[in-house]
């Protein structure tokens, strides 16, 4: 079980505790021009005017529904917002990351189950988002819409020049970097200034050296009797300590930024960040010719590439245009349309039947096509281990034993009081590299609807007892919007664990 914070226990309370009151989402509506209305909540910033003009030509092509973008820079914090309001919107595209299985956990979205949309989505993506949360067993609670992969970004000019080509194992990767700098070349430009840089190495090594896969480890090591400890993954960090040593020298002076305009330079030869990096590293050198490679196990068929949804679809539980919402995904799951998204945005498609076009994107897509795929690491760390700060502080000083025993105990202290999912907020890298993007104009869109305005207390026929140690939402009167739903949110021995009850399933909470 991942831990969860007070201060998102009771987030994700208050979310719950709106949907309990509302029964599904608000925010879709039927106006005098007897149409459906949809709102699109949509969260990437470079990609306002694709989803404008995808809405625009599914209007057109769909005359009974108008579906209005609105984006939303801070999208979890907004979302969350109007979750406690009961204002769902209609359509939601969100990060594949514990943001979303956080919210995936309680219930709140749509089991994509029911539906045709999984079809033609690879399998090993899709199952990305099942380890991250669902709202009940055998659910997908949501359609991953496109992919990054998490690996090395190398610069195939100066590899053609040094005469040396994308390694495939890890001694052929210290090959490359010991005759790149025979040749007086920097083999990566590190800048770990910014204590999250340094987890793009730990998730993609990780993922490769886990074999028996990367959630089951963690979940195994979240049982405090298991006896498994961090120093299990030695290989790993001692690999990122042995390669950080190639390299240019004012690593610790600089910043993700940094890092992107000095490899669009060509200060060096090889730059270990996600995909994500790619459209960054093209505004400072549009003309820079680059590959990527997945980061190299010991043998080449263990390596996997590590990947997560950069963009899943979602909807509320119980969604009041759901006809209309599904056509909309449809449309979005069209092959053109992902492919018009993944060749701007430099992401992957999740359809079977397509591949990234983007040449700098080739050296990946075999493991996707193959299943070789891995999750994020650091997906699994609850906010309570400052993981990106213990692995920043070994890069720098390579005191192994300190980051394994920090970890351990972290780890142990975390586990005490647990649930699937950790914090809304804790370390993402995809968040922090979005950040520096800029944000572009925010297009008008329709206000989110607020009923009334009211706080928890003034919803009919639910009371909220939060008194210390308890935080149960008990039904006090009959409340015909609340579909039959009950909330009970309960703590035992530090252990919080959220579950849905209707009216027929009322009884004491049991622990699972």
């Amino acid at each position: 079980m991942r831990a969860l914070s007070r201060r998102s226990f009771l987030a994700g309370t208050a979310t719950a505790a709106a949907l309990a009151a509302t029964g599904g989402t608000l925010a879709g509506c039927s106006s005098g021009d007897g149409k459906v209305h949809l709102e699109l909540f949509q969260f990437k910033s470079e990609a306002i005017t694709l989803f404008d003009q995808i809405c625009e030509d599914f209007n057109a092509a769909n005359p009974d529904i108008v579906v209005t973008q609105n984006f939303q820079a801070d999208n979890i914090t907004s979302l969350r917002a109007r979750l406690v309001k009961g204002d769902t919107p209609d359509l939601i595209t969100i990060n594949g990351d514990y943001n979303y299985g956080a919210l995936a956990d309680t219930g709140i979205f749509y089991d994509f189950n029911r539906t045709d949309l999984l079809n033609g989505v690879n399998p090993s993506i899709a199952a990305i988002l099942d380890t991250l949360g669902t709202g009940g067993e055998g659910q997908t609670n949501g359609v991953a819409f496109a992919d990054n992969g998490s690996g090395i970004i190398y610069n195939k000019d100066v590899f053609d020049a040094a005469g040396v080509e994308p390694p495939t194992t890890w001694d052929e990767l210290i090959e490359v970097c010991d005759e790149l700098t025979a040749q007086g070349i920097d083999p990566f430009y590190w800048a770990i200034k910014d204590n999250w840089t340094g987890a793009p190495a730990f998730n993609s090594l990780s993922g490769s050296f886990l074999a028996d896969g990367v959630a089951a480890w963690y979940e195994q090591r979240r049982d405090l009797d298991s006896g498994t400890s961090f120093a299990e993954l030695s290989p790993v960090f001692e690999k990122m300590y042995q390669a950080i040593q190639y390299g240019n020298a004012d690593k610790a002076a600089l910043g993700y930024n940094d890092g992107n305009q000095g490899f669009a330079q060509g200060k060096a030869a090889m730059y270990w960040h996600g995909t994500y990096a790619i459209p960054a590293i093209r505004s400072y050198n549009p003309d820079i010719n680059l590959g990527t490679f997945a980061a190299p196990a010991d043998n080449a068929a263990d390596t996997k590439v590590v990947s997560g949804v950069d963009v899943a679809l979602t909807m509320g539980e119980n969604p009041a245009h759901l006809e209309e919402n599904l056509r909309f995904f449809q449309y979005l799951m069209d092959e053109a349309n992902m492919t018009a998204y993944c060749d701007e945005q430099v992401a992957y498609p999740t359809l079977t039947t397509l591949s990234a076009q983007d040449p700098a994107l080739e050296g990946l897509q075999s493991y996707f096509d193959a299943g070789r795929v891995a999750t994020y690491s650091d997906h699994n760390f609850p906010p309570a281990i400052t993981l990106n700060a213990y692995v920043q502080q070994y890069l720098f000083n390579g005191d192994m034993d300190q980051l394994i025993t920090t970890l351990d105990a972290s780890g142990t202290r975390s586990s005490v009081a647990s649930t699937r999912r950790p914090e809304a907020g804790g370390p993402n890298h995809h968040d922090h590299a979005n950040r520096h993007r800029a944000a572009g104009p925010r297009p008008a869109g329709r206000a989110p609807q607020d009923p009334g305005q009211q706080g928890q207390e003034g919803r009919p026929g639910l009371h909220l007892d939060a008194r210390p140690g308890s935080a149960r939402l008990h039904r006090v009167a009959d409340d015909p919007a609340a579909h039959g739903r009950l909330l009970h949110l309960h703590q035992l021995q530090g252990l919080r664990r959220l579950a849905l009850r209707r009216p027929d399933q009322l009884q004491e909470p049991v622990l699972r």
